[in-house]
Formats: C-alpha cells, sequence, structure tokens
C-alpha cells in the first residue's frame, strides 16, 4: 500500500510546495516537477508532487482516499518505480 494524495497548491516555498489535502495543509517537495505555482491541482506520492492534475482528477483521487485516523489518508496504489515511469529528478 503506498500513500496518493492530491490537493491545491496553497504556494510554494524553497523547493516544496504547501498543499491543501481534503482540508489539511501538508508539505510535499518539488523533486520531478518545478513548475507549480499557488492554484494549481497535484497529485502527491510519499510527499513528493509526481504531476499537476485537473481539480476533477485531484477530487477524484482523493474520493478514493480512506481516512484511517486523524493523520493518517491512504488509497492503495502500485507503482513500479518512479524512474520506471521516466519520472526524473529535477535539476
Amino acid at each position: 500500500m503506498a500513500l496518493m494524495l492530491a490537493g491545491r497548491v496553497l504556494r510554494v516555498d524553497e523547493g516544496t510546495a504547501v498543499v491543501d489535502v481534503g482540508g489539511r495543509v501538508r508539505r510535499a517537495r518539488l523533486d520531478f516537477i518545478r513548475d507549480v505555482e499557488p492554484g494549481d491541482y497535484v497529485k502527491i506520492y510519499y510527499g513528493i508532487v509526481l504531476e499537476k492534475v485537473s481539480r476533477e482528477e485531484a477530487e477524484e483521487v482523493l474520493a478514493h482516499c480512506s481516512y484511517g485516523g486523524e493523520e493518517n489518508i491512504e488509497m492503495e496504489f502500485s507503482l513500479g518505480g518512479l524512474e520506471t515511469m521516466g519520472f526524473r529528478k529535477a535539476k
């Protein structure tokens, strides 16, 4: 099981995005994508922003999440490795 989240970017600070995830504020690293701005919707995997998405797609990701306690938001998600999907660490 992996942690996949989505939400709206509130601000960007020194290589991290502050994201509203279903009413909870989370920090996510911008290792793989740099062109993120406040107001964008993003997918987050284990605390790393993977891609920008539409508002509808972000809402769909959150709709499939289960809130397993105050700090746990989990969704079953399988990924065979970020680099095999073409993601590379941004320079």
